[in-house]
């Protein structure tokens, strides 16, 4: 989801990786999104939470780049948390 002025949001499929649910919110991260037959694309993105009425919250990650559309298949690994004294 295009999230405008913002970057892209994007949801985990069920259940949340460890990894994504384990930092506080807004923690700055570094991941790798692979895609099939392409290139891996280093991008900053922050953690999120979205809630719908009566649903309870999930995480989320909010890509500070559009990369486009990821692919079906496409997959992200986490490189890094970045510390928060660097900002």
């Amino acid at each position: 989801m295009r999230v405008p002025g913002l970057g892209l949001l994007l949801l985990p499929a069920s259940p949340v990786p460890g990894w994504l649910a384990a930092p506080d919110l807004h923690t700055a991260v570094q991941v790798r999104l692979h895609s099939p037959g392409q290139p891996a694309l280093l991008l900053p993105a922050t953690i999120e939470e979205l809630g719908h009425d009566g649903q309870p919250p999930t995480r989320a990650l909010l890509l500070d780049a559009d990369p486009g559309t990821p692919p079906a298949g496409a997959w992200l690994v986490l490189v890094q948390v970045v510390p928060s004294e660097l900002f």
